[in-house]
């Protein structure tokens, strides 16, 4: 969907007044950002990804490793020698010849007999053995380390996406907890001024009282009256603490640190058609750069199972030294160099490990194409949710201003004497209601807004 040039400049011109009206907020969403512990868990998971490409990635460079066995054996196969029986006739006729020489020759040197010697039986294995090998591997081609790595740099980049979908998330909370307890604050003053009227009007009909202008059901009446705004201040100052305590959670501060409440009232408007807010929600949304990765994930995936037919070709270098014990002779250190390669030539899994990578990344592309749904149904409803809140600012105003009139002159009739306590209390709460909905009405579209920046992805970070 195409987004014309003016409605985007208009919402980047937004931002910025937004900017300049909610300077204490930018802060706070800094501190957030900054210090909230679950942006700072996803950020652990991304250094984890991070350290997982980085051992992909070192599976492309040689490995060099040392080897030893030192054995001791006993009991085994054995084999015969017959060197009995190959060398002991020999050394008869040795022997009977040296005999028949000395008698012929009397000046013959006397020869010591050739003895008689048995037949050796000797263990294939040693008793004693030693192997130390310093040996030096490369991989020269392997498709899997090859699409394992790609692999591993997708999945990164999709966690690092992560990362900044939970900052924009963490944005829209923040302001929406921001609100909520400005709100609750607010609610909590214009309580204290209802009460301030109430005891007000206490003060007045127990003078009336005592003038005998009115009964003492009056003055009981307007006793009833302070004790019921008492109770509903009690209950807003609760809810102005809770809030208070979720918005510094958020921080991660105490939560019972101080918030500086925004410092005027002013509305942001954001001039675009519903198709414009959803057509940029569809084009900056970091969902779906996130599943683009996981796709090519999923490719990646498709090739390294169908990879899986080719060989792998190695090079190997071995130098080391061997023998019955650790003796450094002319012959007991050996060199040896290989090429090595593995090939598998059947397996009756490949295919079916293709085919499963390729229904998942069938999943992934419904999931895309649902996840492109959902985004724009959030995106017309925070524009639809936005447009009604503005729109009840305005009549909550209306109604505070017709409230107001009215409490005032109905303060002037009972100061008077021309109105009862029933119109009296009936025209305060009613001024006290629009102030609390003309209060719930603003704070709302502002919380709306977040929603909406949310939805629209439009919060542009520093």
């Amino acid at each position: 969907m195409k987004i014309s040039i003016p409605a985007l400049c208009l919402f980047l011109m937004a931002g910025q007044i937004a900017g300049a009206q909610e300077e204490p907020l930018r802060q706070y969403i800094q501190t957030a950002l900054a210090g909230n512990i679950a942006l700072q868990q996803k950020e652990l998971s991304y250094e984890k990804s991070l350290a997982a490409l980085q051992e992909a990635r070192g599976l492309f460079f040689p490995r060099l490793s040392v080897q030893a066995r030192y054995s001791v054996a006993r009991g085994g196969r054995t084999f015969d020698i017959p060197v009995g029986d190959l060398m002991n006739p020999v050394y008869q006729n040795l022997n009977e010849l040296n005999r028949l020489v000395q008698v012929a020759y009397p000046d013959y040197p006397t020869i010591p007999e050739y003895p008689t010697i048995d037949n050796v039986q000797e263990s294939f294995l040693r008793e004693t053995e030693q192997e130390t090998v310093v040996r030096l591997q490369m991989p020269v081609f392997n498709n899997a380390i090859l699409y394992n790595h790609r692999i591993r740099q997708n999945l990164s980049e999709a966690e690092k996406i992560s990362v900044d979908i939970y900052k924009r998330e963490l944005v829209k909370e923040t302001k929406v907890a921001y609100y909520n307890y400005a709100q609750a604050a607010q609610g909590v003053s214009i309580l204290e001024n209802a009460l301030k009227l109430v005891q007000e009007n206490l003060r007045t009909t127990q003078s009336l009282y005592r003038n005998n202008k009115v009964t003492l059901d009056v003055v009981y009446g307007a006793q009833a009256e302070v004790q019921e705004v008492e109770q509903q201040l009690a209950v807003a100052e609760k809810n102005e603490k809770v809030a208070q305590a979720y918005f510094n959670f958020l921080l991660n501060r105490d939560y019972q640190a101080t918030i500086e409440l925004p410092a005027g009232e002013g509305l942001e408007e954001i001039a675009a058609t519903v198709d414009e807010a959803r057509g940029l929600a569809l084009r900056n949304r970091e969902e779906f750069q996130q599943l683009n990765y996981y796709l090519s994930a999923r490719d990646n995936q498709i090739q390294l199972d169908k990879g899986g037919i080719l060989p792998q070709l190695n090079l190997q270098a071995d130098y080391g030294v061997q023998g019955t014990n650790y003796a450094l002779t002319n012959d007991s250190d050996f060199f040896m160099g290989s090429v090595v390669m593995s090939w598998n030539l059947f397996d009756h899994t490949r295919q079916a490990k293709v085919q499963q990578a390729k229904i998942s990344k069938l999943e992934l592309e419904r999931q895309k194409a649902e996840a492109q749904q959902q985004v724009g149904l959030q995106a017309v409803s925070a524009y639809y949710e936005l447009e009604a809140a503005r729109k009840r600012i305005s009549q909550a105003r209306a109604e505070v201003e017709a409230a107001g009139q009215a409490f005032r002159l109905v303060d002037k009739k009972f100061a008077q004497g021309q109105a009862n306590l029933v119109e009296y209390t009936n025209a305060r709460t009613q001024m006290t209601n629009a102030e609390q909905s003309s209060s719930i009405a603003f704070y709302d579209y502002q919380a709306k807004l977040a929603v909406f920046e949310r939805a629209a992805a439009t919060y542009r970070f520093e």
